[in-house]
């Protein structure tokens, strides 16, 4: 498991490093099976996770569009940022209370749990980040909605001129770097089909979120003095949605309802709504464990 984390751990720097950052709220699918309650007495969540946003260069109207023109001064304009965060579940008040957090046999959930969560996040290389969520079930389907607050120092790149034709390269630059503080918003619901009796699950979601992506700016072969200062802050509201497939413990044929250490593990993927008037393309991978 350690080595899996490390392994992680250096990918999400290279690939971090090697685009533009982007900002964005957490998933409301882990706060939800917590409010679910299906497996009771879980209370510390955490979710690891990537996402990838970048404008289609496909799509005719991408360069014209306010969130895909650039404000680099020469190249081709290419805008593409990536994020690789850790989130961190500090506080949950859930409804109705939980009579018996040890299991019981055929547990079905609330059915019309609820909960509101605080959690921290840490997005490498440099952000952190606090967010307010809260979510309802209303019988099969849930609806929530998360906020972010992020802070952090982002880099630039360096651009090395290849040749004469203008091409060039681009390299991670400490010396190229912002600091940006940010709030982005998360609208959504889904559903879930349970099977308790072999503890598996599956769902979709989808809704409306706020994706930001921002880069640091530009130093043109190393020389400071042509460093471009204003790189770009840039924001667009998009559709998404999402599958989910998950794992819990309260398995009554199993003889494992009255455990006391009960979990809940999802793995879940989104994917933004991509036209040819809104040509961004997001996606992100996660995985969350409630213990």
């Amino acid at each position: 498991m350690r080595k899996i984390i490390l392994l992680f751990i250096i990918f999400a720097c290279a690939i971090t490093w090697a685009e533009d950052d982007v900002i964005l709220a957490p998933s409301i699918v882990p706060p939800a099976m917590a409010a679910k309650q299906i497996a009771p007495g879980v209370r510390y969540l955490f979710t690891i996770g990537n996402s990838l946003g970048a404008c289609d260069p496909s799509t005719p109207k991408a360069m014209h569009s306010d969130f895909c023109r650039s404000e680099r001064e020469y190249g081709e304009d290419k805008i593409s940022g990536f994020n690789a965060r850790l989130d961190i579940n500090l506080y949950n008040i859930t409804w109705p209370k939980t009579e018996n957090t040890e299991g019981a046999e055929n547990w079905y959930g609330h059915t019309f749990g609820g909960g509101m969560f605080l959690t921290t996040h840490y997005s490498i290389p440099l952000e952190i980040g606090i967010s307010p969520i809260i979510v309802q079930w209303l019988g099969p389907i849930y609806v929530g909605a998360a906020y972010d607050l992020s802070f952090g120092h982002y880099f630039g790149y360096n651009r090395e001129r290849k040749d004469y034709n203008v091409n060039y390269t681009y390299h991670f630059d400490a010396g190229a770097s912002t600091n940006n503080f940010s709030g982005s918003l998360n609208l959504g619901g889904g559903t879930m089909f349970f099977m308790n009796n072999h503890g598996l699950a599956f769902g979709a979601h989808a809704g409306l979120r706020q994706l930001h992506i921002i880069n640091a700016g530009e130093n043109l072969n190393g020389n400071p003095a042509t460093r471009f200062s204003y790189g770009y802050k840039l924001h667009k509201w998009i559709f998404y949605y999402g599958l989910e497939f998950a794992n819990y413990s309260n398995l009554p044929l199993l003889k494992e309802a009255n455990q006391k250490q009960h979990f809940f593990s999802i793995m879940s993927y989104e994917m933004g709504l991509h036209t040819e008037t809104n040509p961004v393309i997001y996606w992100s991978f996660s995985f969350s464990l409630l213990l």
